[in-house]
């Protein structure tokens, strides 16, 4: 079960990030987030994590790397109030992670 502050996060996150392609899907007792249907990063804890990427630039002295659950690799842990701050910056820098990122390879039948 997703606990209320993780599941109002991924909520704002939505919001901010409108008008681009973005949803989430419950996960591991958090949110995992996409961009442009690829995975940009995780909402846990009521905190969000961006996906480490080739934009990582975008994110440092900004973010923090932090796992986002005990035994995940570092990801970018945004300020706690970046939503309300600065969301244009984590709209521009979601779309750029995004846009940095592999498109999904589909599974065979």
């Amino acid at each position: 079960m997703v606990d209320p502050k993780t599941k109002e996060a991924a909520e704002d996150l939505l919001e901010a990030l409108r008008p681009l392609d973005v949803r989430v899907q419950a996960m591991f007792g958090g949110y995992c987030w996409y961009v442009d249907e690829k995975v940009a990063g995780l909402v846990c804890d009521g905190r969000i994590f961006v996906k480490r990427s080739a934009r990582d630039e975008l994110l440092e002295g900004y973010a923090e790397l932090a796992p986002a659950y005990p035994g995940a690799t570092d990801t970018w842990r945004l300020p706690a109030d970046a939503l309300l701050t600065d969301p244009d910056r984590v709209r521009d820098v979601a779309e750029q992670v995004a846009a940095s990122l592999p498109k999904r390879r589909r599974r065979r039948p």
